[in-house]
C-alpha cells in the first residue's frame, strides 16, 4: 500500500493545495496528516478566537478539502491525529467523515493485515496552549513555561481558560505513562506509529540551536518496541539542520518530512510493504 505522509500545514492553503496535486500525481491509498494542521492563530491574534477560527477552517475548507481529495482518489483513507496547536481537532469528527478516520490513541487494522496506532501528546513547549502537552516522564526538564497557559477545558464549548502550566502539567500522567497503555499491535513488524513529537535526540528533532525538543519516552518505546515503521512532525525544521529526514532506531525506520517553509510542502511517499527500496522524501 503506498502512503502519503505530511505534518504541521497550519492551515497554510498553498501547502493544502499542493498536498492536493501530489494526491492527484503520486495516487497513494493512504493519506497521514501528523498534526498540526489547523491553523495556528486567527488573524486577530487573540487565544479567545482561535478555537472558532480553527471551526471555521474546518467547515469552510478543510471538509471541502478532503472532497477533493476523495474525487482524486476514491479509495484513500485519510488518517490523522492532532498537534500541540490542534485545539478544535475534537470538532473534525462531531459527523463521520466518509474515509477520514480518527487515529489518536487508537489502532487501525489495514486490509493487508499491517497495522497504525497514533500518538498526539508532545513535551511541554514553551508556547501557552497545553491540551495536547504532557511531562516526557518525571525527571526529564521541561522549558520555561508562560504563565498563564490555555485549555480547552470542554469539547462543546470554544472557551479557552487560563492555567497555571505548571500545576497543569504536573497534575497530568506523563506520556511515559500514556505509551504504555496504547493499543498492543499484533506484530509490531508490521506496524506504523504516528507520533507528534519526535523521538529525543535524533535526526527528527534537532531545532536550529542545535539541541533537540523531541520525547524520551516515545525514543526509549521505539527501542524497546522497535515497530516497522515511526511517523513524526513538531519540529518543522529538524532535516534542514540535522542534513536528514529519517533516522535508525535499532531497525526502526522513524521519519519526520520537516515542514520549513509555508510555500514548498514536506512530505514523504513509500510502500508499506517494502519502506526500505520505495521511502523517498519531497520538497517542493
Amino acid at each position: 500500500m503506498k502512503v502519503l505522509f505530511t505534518s504541521d500545514l497550519h492551515g497554510e492553503i498553498s501547502l493544502y493545495e499542493q498536498l492536493l496535486r501530489f494526491t492527484r500525481t503520486y495516487s497513494p491509498e493512504i493519506l497521514l496528516l501528523g498534526g498540526d494542521f489547523l491553523p495556528s492563530f486567527p488573524p486577530t491574534k487573540r487565544y479567545e478566537d482561535m478555537i472558532p477560527y480553527q471551526k471555521v477552517f474546518i467547515k469552510d475548507f478543510l471538509i471541502p478539502f478532503v472532497k477533493k481529495i476523495k474525487e482524486a482518489q476514491p479509495e484513500i483513507y485519510l488518517f490523522s491525529i492532532p498537534g500541540n496547536w490542534d485545539l478544535a481537532y475534537p470538532d473534525l469528527f462531531r459527523e463521520p467523515i466518509e474515509g477520514w478516520i480518527d487515529l489518536a490513541l487508537k489502532k487501525y487494522r489495514l486490509n493487508n493485515d499491517y497495522e497504525m496506532i497514533g500518538y498526539p501528546f508532545v513535551p511541554p513547549t514553551p508556547f501557552r496552549p497545553k491540551n495536547y502537552e504532557k511531562r516526557d516522564d518525571e525527571v526529564s526538564p521541561w522549558p520555561p513555561q508562560k504563565n498563564p497557559s490555555y485549555l480547552r477545558v470542554s469539547d462543546h464549548d470554544d472557551d479557552l481558560s487560563p492555567v497555571d502550566p505548571y500545576l497543569y502539567l504536573n497534575s497530568r500522567e506523563t506520556i511515559q505513562e500514556d505509551l504504555n497503555k496504547l493499543p498492543v499491535p499484533i506484530s509490531n513488524q508490521r506496524t506504523l506509529y504516528v507520533t507528534h513529537s519526535p523521538p529525543f535526540g535524533t535526526n527528527l528533532d534537532r531545532l536550529k540551536s542545535g539541541g533537540f525538543a523531541g520525547s524520551h519516552s516515545i525514543r526509549f518505546f521505539i527501542e524497546k518496541t522497535q515497530p516497522l515503521v515511526t511517523l513524526h512532525g513538531h519540529i518543522h525544521e529538524s532535516p534542514k539542520y540535522s542534513g536528514s529526514y529519517m533516522e535508525r532506531v535499532g531497525k526502526t525506520v522513524a521519519i519526520n518530512p520537516g515542514q520549513f517553509t509555508s510555500s514548498e510542502l514536506h512530505f514523504v511517499i513509500f510502500e508499506l510493504e517494502n519502506i526500505e527500496k520505495t521511502l523517498s522524501h519531497h520538497c517542493f
